[in-house]
């Protein structure tokens, strides 16, 4: 798997990452001075001072190539201090410590515009940080400021406060991604701990089902796997059975959007078979669908809670949203998941469990997500980063 920024997506040699200075300067040197990097703000936007980012000399023989990758340190050329601190080449943003050594799928998130994906992000968040690492025996720690702020921000004004985000504006599609590192016991009882570094991103919905939505997300196609939100209030034939909101406009037609990501994904991978990156299919507020289909529909069961993905649980809702498709004359949506993905899965999930009230708030206690941990659990199987069951 090829080795890419969790924050501008470019492909980078994690054996040659740069470094950046702590000011820490050497007995007899001129310290760093803070500045804004005008390569980090071109590439993410961040414009906060910082000290300098190097690359360290190539060695000049493999026994020095070896020290120095052993050390994971280098000296600053301007202030002669000694850093520890590693950063992305491209985009100068430091990253953790253990980026060199972990595994790091980068998960891209997309969806058309108000299928809710901001909110979905904040509850998966919070459901990252204090439920699944609980399951999973993993140690999740969020990291950057920007990160952090972020889902203190959303999480406080959709749990604590009822208050639902305005939608994602980005110039070009893009928002500083949210970057965990998930850290847990390596299999098959090894005493040795791993850790991967998982990063999301969230996406400006403006973008999927416009002609120049394939321009504006060509970013997308450095990612690893995707997590594709789209609106079951699109698929004619079942919005008519529920009971919408009045002024509800469902957002860009399913296929479109699946369409438009296979393009950007395809012109990036030059392939004309399936592609082999797993996506999850997920269809998102299907609380609406509970008059509809009844409760003791699959897809209102309780997801699993053990410490290992219930494979044939998930298999059970991917079947149950595929009956559903089939049965509302849009089996167009699988027809091009099965002629464009070896590997694809369908979710239903509801970020709050409820209809917001006509203001968009929320009444105190109403959030109660169905499902919403389910496809990242599902891709952290995927990449054998939690156990998982086995069909007998």
């Amino acid at each position: 798997m090829k080795d890419i920024c969790p924050y501008c997506y470019h492909e980078i040699d994690r054996r040659r990452l740069s470094f950046a200075c702590t000011g820490n300067y050497a007995p007899g040197r001129r310290p760093c001075r803070r500045t804004v990097d005008e390569q980090r703000l071109q590439e993410t936007g961040y414009a906060e001072e910082s000290y300098p980012v190097f690359r360290p000399p190539a060695p000049d023989s493999l026994l020095a190539w070896w020290r120095s990758h052993r050390s994971r340190q280098a000296y600053c050329p301007f202030c002669g201090g000694r850093t520890g601190k590693q950063a992305c080449p491209c985009c100068h943003t430091p990253l953790p410590s253990n980026f060199r050594d972990s595994f790091s799928p980068v998960i891209g998130m997309a969806g058309a515009v108000s299928t809710g994906k901001t909110v979905y992000l904040t509850v998966l968040a919070q459901q990252l940080t204090n439920v699944l690492g609980r399951r999973f025996a993993a140690d999740v720690t969020v990291h950057g400021d920007a990160a952090n702020a972020w889902i203190q921000r959303h999480v406080t004004a959709v749990m604590d406060k009822g208050r639902l985000p305005a939608l994602t504006q980005q110039l070009d599609g893009r928002s500083e991604p949210l970057f965990f590192e998930w850290r847990r016991r390596a299999p098959r009882r090894s005493a040795r701990y791993q850790s991967t570094c998982l990063s999301f991103l969230d996406t400006a919905g403006e973008s999927l089902g416009t002609k120049r939505g394939i321009e504006e997300l060509k970013f997308l196609a450095k990612v690893h796997a995707f997590i594709v939100l789209l609106d079951p209030f699109a698929i004619r034939g079942l919005a008519d059975k529920m009971n919408l909101p009045e002024g509800r406009k469902p957002a860009s037609e399913p296929l479109s959007v699946i369409q438009q990501v296979t393009e950007v994904l395809r012109m990036e991978h030059a392939v004309s078979d399936r592609l082999d990156l797993p996506i999850a299919v997920v269809f998102a507020k299907v609380d609406e669908l509970r008059d509809v289909l009844g409760p003791q529909h699959p897809i209102f069961h309780p997801a699993p809670d053990r410490g290992i993905y219930d494979d044939e649980a998930g298999r059970r809702v991917h079947e149950s949203v595929r009956e559903l498709l089939l049965d509302h004359q849009a089996d167009d949506i699988d027809r091009a998941l099965q002629s464009n993905y070896r590997n694809y899965r369908y979710f239903a999930v509801s970020s709050l469990g409820t209809r917001p009230n006509p203001d968009n708030t929320l009444n105190p206690g109403a959030v109660r997500p169905i499902r919403v941990a389910d496809p990242l659990v599902w891709l952290l199987a995927h990449y054998g980063l939690v156990p998982r069951t086995r069909r007998g």
